[in-house]
């Protein structure tokens, strides 16, 4: 069998999370370079150690837990923690598909680059999901988002206690959330985009430059 890079392995992550997304704009020329360096890592086996310090946090807190009952119930106490989501994000664009409950999911990329989350559902097991990985995820840089691979969601220790449709509608909740962080990443790349031109000289005159010499 050939031999994929880890190049080659990053891209079809990227085009795969990309692909039911609405048309994305390049991002930016530094976006681009930190996406393609997070993107190299996919490939190799991802360890505890590599988890954004608050997802790693969350995967220890259940993994010190041995009992699968125990760690339901740490997951309903989780519900408790998602913060009430407005009424105006319950839309078609933030929810969740392949879900047994209805779920929505949304980000907010804030001024120094990290991004935040908000998520809602109609279960009580489901919101705990949610919960987990907005504590998780909220507070992480596009590049940590998109380098976490799905095979953390084993590392918790819940399979046992979830039903096959109730992991892959985890699974699926994580995935919105990188797709929605490449929309992030490729609106705000456009939006700067939109700012240089804008501050460039209209009808591409110079700037006049002034002599530093004294007419004579």
């Amino acid at each position: 069998m050939a031999m994929i890079s880890q190049r080659q392995c990053g891209l079809r992550v990227a085009s795969s999370l990309s692909s039911r997304s609405s048309p994305a704009v390049m991002p930016c020329p530094m976006r681009r370079q930190s996406l393609g360096r997070a993107m190299t890592g996919v490939c190799r086996a991802q360890k505890v150690s590599d988890l954004p310090a608050s997802l790693k946090k969350i995967v220890g807190a259940f993994q010190m837990v041995p009992d699968p009952m125990a760690r339901y119930k740490q997951l309903l106490f989780y519900a408790t923690k998602l913060a009430p989501m407005p009424d105006e994000d319950h839309i078609p664009a933030n929810k969740v598909e392949g879900c047994v409950s209805q779920v929505w999911v949304v980000p907010e990329m804030r001024a120094d680059g990290l991004i935040y989350w908000r998520a809602d559902s109609d279960s009580q097991l489901t919101k705990g999901l949610a919960a987990l990985l907005v504590t998780g995820l909220s507070g992480c840089t596009p590049a940590e988002i998109l380098t976490v691979q799905p095979e953390f969601i084993e590392m918790l220790g819940l399979k046992q206690s979830l039903t096959p449709s109730r992991n892959n509608g985890f699974l699926n909740m994580f995935r919105l959330m990188q797709r929605k962080t490449l929309e992030l990443v490729a609106a705000s790349g456009a939006s700067a985009s939109a700012a240089a031109a804008a501050a460039a000289p209209a009808g591409g005159e110079s700037v006049p430059q002034v002599s530093a010499h004294k007419a004579a």
